[in-house]
């Protein structure tokens, strides 16, 4: 039985909707193209407009801590207790905001002990150790636990020389190479997924790669000291842009050491002439800590930053012996 024609009215609105549809599928296409080669199009641009001085950690001798000979990592817990790590006595430090009192991390037990990193993980705090290459794990109240993670035993034929690490929400750790003069990529099981850059000037390769954090969009951001710049990878290891650099008249950096980001993706850069550079969202730089700040405040080498969950910001500066914190302003 021949069903009954449709009328040209009816194939013209069939065939509007047609056009409409493949218009939508494209544009989505064209979309996600787009997004996909400019991460940074996606990230939001919220960097603090000033900062504060709060206070400063000294060296004086009637400190717990004292005394500081080698400032090196510093981190915050969720709680606000301040951590940080003097590398040449071997030793971790742990302010609790409740009592402000200071306490020591035990030793792991090995010698030499040189604590060059510190992160805090939910209830634990891992610390990382560039002696022994491998990082340890304590409680909140700096009880040792264990060893997570030998670096040396991931792959024997690599002259591994670790400078710093991070720790992201899924359990992926990134470890900065200065031997190899690489990024270490390890998984939540704590396993090598992969191995980022070669010694060299290019992009994606390093000279003395330094500090290292993980961004908000699972990225993550390398401070690349010899080639004094910044370099920013994706979560799956792939270069997405190379910030300064020795043939950028521009550049603000001239050796970049210890990096951390914030939540709106903000990141915060010590370089070692005396100041702290802070960067958007998109890479730019909008401040400049340091110069202007009046003698208590003054930075002279800072070597790691730490940004803590209620907007502080605190510096290790090495030479100064001391760690300085600052609260941020955003608008």
């Amino acid at each position: 039985m021949r069903g009954r024609a449709r009328s040209p009215r009816t194939w013209v609105g069939l065939a509007g909707l047609v056009a409409l549809w493949l218009a939508g599928c494209a544009s989505d296409g064209a979309y996600e193209r787009a997004a996909a080669s400019d991460p940074t199009e996606r990230r939001g641009v919220h960097p603090p407009l000033a900062v504060a001085f709060q206070y400063a950690v000294e060296n004086t001798p009637t400190a717990d801590y004292f005394p500081l000979e080698g400032l090196s990592g510093v981190a915050w817990g969720e709680d606000g207790m301040l951590i940080m790590c003097d590398s040449a006595r071997g030793r971790v430090h742990a302010l609790d905001p409740r009592t402000l009192t200071w306490s020591a991390f035990d030793d792991p037990g090995v010698r030499p002990y040189r604590p060059l990193a510190a992160r805090v993980d939910g209830f634990k705090v891992l610390v990382l150790d560039g002696s022994s290459r491998a990082i340890y794990r304590f409680d909140l109240n700096g009880a040792y636990q264990d060893r997570i993670v030998d670096l040396e035993r991931l792959d024997p034929a690599y002259d591994t020389a670790p400078r710093d690490f991070d720790i992201d929400r899924d359990g992926r750790v990134v470890v900065t190479d200065a031997g190899e003069q690489q990024v270490l990529m390890l998984d939540s099981f704590l396993g090598l997924q992969s191995r980022v850059g070669n010694p060299g000037p290019h992009r994606e390769q390093f000279d003395q790669p330094a500090g290292i954090c993980f961004l908000p969009d699972g990225g993550f951001m390398v401070a690349d000291t010899g080639n004094r710049r910044l370099q920013r990878f994706n979560r799956l290891g792939y270069g997405e842009a190379v910030i300064g650099g020795p043939f950028d008249a521009r550049n603000p950096f001239v050796a970049p050491m210890g990096v951390d980001s914030d939540r709106h993706g903000n990141v915060y850069v010590a370089d070692a002439r005396g100041v702290v550079h802070v960067l958007d969202g998109r890479d730019q730089l909008t401040m400049t800590i340091g110069p202007d700040q009046p003698l208590e405040s003054s930075l002279l080498t800072p070597v790691a930053v730490a940004v803590g969950p209620d907007g502080k910001l605190a510096v290790a500066d090495r030479e100064r012996a001391a760690v300085l914190v600052f609260r941020l302003l955003y608008e």
